[in-house]
């Protein structure tokens, strides 16, 4: 039975299949043979698209498509520049800030890459920057996005593993500014090494203004997070006052919203959101099948028959996903091991958030990589980087993220530290 659902899942894949079709393809020839009705396997489908919290999704997507079409991007360069674009490679450091501000407002690092990479990377080319290590900076940046609340990965897991939407958040918070300091050592280091530009110090007074003209977006970051966090809101009630608000502030106040766009915007965000659903129904019912084969016990038995060690087992999931990463991109990875690793938590007593946010952390790794990592695609269609030359690049860039992997495994409160804090100790 192993070989039929996992064995076949994979074989379909291989041969490029979606992963959603390969799923319901595998849950149909699995109730055919053991004759299940299936009325059940719509049932499955049904519930697994049906969690209140994934409303959330769209909104925050749609957030994002507003920003960047009011502009925001450019404001936040613009206020980041005017901070700490005199130092040196302060265009790589302002580049990760902006990524770091972005990641409070969209959720998504396709947005980020998308929004910042168009007006990061010729910035950066033409003040001077190799535009291969622009770009690498700017991909591997946007990582930012689903670590730093909100983030779509986590509201996805948190749903699939029956957490708080909000403690899964603020896990993320220190994982991220600290991926966000390591990325800014790195870019002062290669500006160091490759004598990139120092460019002149901003216009006294300069400040201020870049910060009042960014403030209204800003504002989302505090509208999202503070009603999260204070109780004021939920998840999915933040994420749609921060699109209405999104809305007025693109129409009223920077008025550079094209109201002739919105349709396109919401079709495009329809489709985006389609696609997570229709790939969390197909999941819904392969998780059924999974379950009621035993997959899940075996795959413990397998683990822990190697080691009961907690910091043991997490860094062989940890390196499993990495390879899952190079095949999976984040979503379809997490509907595929989220309820083959739940029974893992359980049994070998890990923290249900440290763990799941670790494992969000690692499949992020896949963005970054090839054969399947979108934002690498992105990138290159952005910068004209031909992606062979890209990938040279990243190594350094890889080595920072596993880094902030390694510190969340080996210190746990940095994830768990928050959420004890805001929400206290009881789970």
């Amino acid at each position: 039975m192993v070989t039929l659902l996992v064995g076949g899942l994979l074989s379909l894949m291989a041969t490029g299949i979606p992963i959603a079709i390969c799923m319901l393809i595998i849950g149909i020839a699995y109730m055919i043979h053991e004759d299940i009705p299936m009325m059940v396997a719509a049932q499955y489908m049904t519930e697994g698209a049906m969690l209140n919290v994934l409303i959330a999704i769209p909104l925050y997507l749609l957030t994002g498509v507003l920003m960047n079409e009011v502009g925001m991007s450019h404001r936040v360069v613009r206020l980041c520049n005017a901070v700490v674009g005199h130092v040196r490679g302060g265009l790589a450091v302002v580049n990760v800030m902006a990524c770091m501000i972005f990641a409070g407002m969209t959720g998504e690092a396709v947005a980020e890459t998308a929004g910042l990479g168009s007006v990061m990377i010729p910035a950066m080319e033409k003040d001077g920057y190799d535009k291969p290590f622009a770009s690498a900076l700017t991909v591997t940046a946007a990582v930012i996005g689903p670590i730093i609340p909100p983030s779509v990965p986590m509201i996805i897991c948190s749903a699939l593993a029956s957490l708080s939407v909000g403690r899964m958040f603020l896990g993320g918070m220190i994982p991220g500014i600290l991926f966000g300091l390591f990325l800014m050592g790195l870019s002062y280091f290669f500006a160091i090494k490759r004598n990139y530009p120092i460019k002149a110090k901003t216009a006294k007074g300069e400040f201020w203004p870049a910060l009042r003209d960014a403030s209204f977006g800003l504002l989302t970051i505090f509208i999202i997070l503070g009603g999260i966090f204070t109780g004021v809101f939920t998840p999915v009630e933040a994420a749609g006052i921060a699109a209405v608000y999104s809305f007025l502030v693109g129409l009223f106040i920077y008025k550079s919203l094209d109201l002739k766009k919105v349709p396109q915007m919401c079709l495009s965000v329809a489709v985006s959101t389609g696609v997570i659903m229709f790939i969390i129904a197909m999941a819904g019912l392969y998780t059924f099948v999974l379950t009621r084969a035993q997959i899940p016990q075996e795959v413990i038995k397998l683990v822990m028959g190697v080691s009961h060690n907690q910091t043991v087992l997490l860094l062989m999931v940890c390196i499993g996903l990495f390879i899952l990463g190079c095949f999976l991109s984040t979503t379809p990875a997490l509907l595929l091991v989220v309820p083959v690793l739940t029974p893992l938590v359980q049994q070998a007593g890990f923290h249900p958030i440290h763990f799941w946010v670790v494992i969000v952390l690692a499949l992020l790794l896949g963005t970054l990589t090839p054969p399947v990592g979108i934002n690498l695609y992105l990138v290159t269609s952005i910068s004209g980087v031909g992606t062979g030359r890209l990938i040279k690049e990243l190594p350094p860039f890889y080595l920072v993220l596993i880094s902030v992997i390694f510190v969340a495994i080996f210190v746990p409160w940095i994830v768990t530290a928050p959420g004890d804090w805001i929400y206290g100790t009881r789970m």
